[in-house]
């Protein structure tokens, strides 16, 4: 439970690091294209779960995030 409210509280900043994206346009197309197995991994290469002072992007989170972005 614990993991799931950190996830929660951290999906809107990987929304709002994408809504930062000069090219969000492009990329958000670009991931309503990727199959639903390869949009986490979509988010997490374009930089958009790795939250601020961390080294690597959060998986949930990042899977958290294409679903909520892939509904805009």
């Amino acid at each position: 439970m614990a993991q799931d409210a950190v996830t929660q509280r951290l999906t809107p900043i990987c929304v709002g690091q994408f809504s930062q994206d000069p090219e969000k346009a492009r990329k958000l197309s670009e991931l309503k294209k990727t199959s639903f197995y390869e949009r986490d991994d979509y988010v997490k290469a374009q930089g958009w779960a790795t939250m601020p002072g961390e080294a690597k992007p959060d998986s949930k989170v990042a899977d958290a995030c294409a679903k909520l972005l892939f509904n805009q």
